[in-house]
């Protein structure tokens, strides 16, 4: 599998302020709905380690492992967070290295194929009972105007290399071989500055490499659109006309 939005030191970054935003909110989940007690958990596509790190604080558990299939977000992971344990592993070869009793992906299934057959080939890594939580974006809706091409070009972007960017509609309606334990869309509200932020690197990174995006904006408009998430970022302000809407699945390997 390939991430999209690249591997760079700035994409790890990105992500460490990413995480900043959504870690609180998946914590809160954790804590209210995972009782059982957990040994050994998988963060599947873990990047630089910011949602593994949380995995560990939030469940306590004897042995957490990231997976990723870059070996600089790996190295990132390891120079910062000690207590956790990183394997260069791409979820879609199978079986896994290790098996576990809790897995977690957020963002990651936006940028698969095939992600309802993908995730029973996931519960079937599981341990006995085991529970696979699962948050992806839905939707984003804002009326802000730079905001809204940013994200048409990478739905765009995204679709072509065969992934579905808000794939959580399609996961709301899956079929699978669990026990479905939860599965509601959620919000979050974000401020305009901050959306901005995590927009920007892209547009002036992989956006310049990548042929879709180079066959779909010119130059100048994708100037335009990074200058207008410049804008944005340097007023800092208050406002937030930008809203995530989260689909969180929980589901537990059946017994049998």
């Amino acid at each position: 599998m390939r991430y999209t939005f690249g591997t760079t030191k700035k994409a790890a970054d990105r992500l460490g302020d990413i995480a900043r935003v959504f870690n609180p909110m998946a914590v809160e989940f954790l804590r209210k709905y995972i009782s059982v007690e957990i040994e050994t958990a998988l963060d599947l596509g873990c990047g630089p380690g910011f949602t593994t790190d949380m995995i560990y604080r939030a469940l306590k558990c004897k042995k957490v492992y990231g997976f990723d299939n870059s070996k600089e977000m790996l190295k990132y992971a390891k120079k910062q967070f000690k207590n956790c344990n990183f394997l260069f592993h791409d979820i879609t070869n199978f079986p896994f290295p290790v098996k576990a009793d809790f897995m977690y992906t957020r963002f990651l299934l936006s940028h698969m194929k095939n992600v309802i057959e993908l995730v029973n080939k996931l519960i079937n890594e599981l341990n006995k009972g085991g529970l696979l939580f699962i948050e992806e974006t839905e939707d984003i809706r804002t009326d802000v105007d730079v905001f809204e091409k940013y994200l048409s070009i990478n739905r765009g972007l995204v679709a072509s290399a065969g992934a579905t960017l808000y794939v959580g509609k399609i996961l709301s309606a899956g079929d699978y071989n669990a026990e479905v334990l939860y599965n509601e869309k959620t919000s979050l509200a974000v401020n305009n500055s901050t959306a901005a932020g995590w927009f920007y690197p892209n547009t002036v990174t992989i956006w310049e490499k990548e042929k879709y995006v180079l066959k779909s904006l010119s130059g100048e408009k994708r100037k335009h659109i990074s200058n207008e998430l410049l804008r944005i970022i340097k007023e800092n302000g208050e406002s937030s006309n930008i809203t995530w809407y989260m689909r969180r699945i929980l589901l537990r390997k059946k017994d049998g």
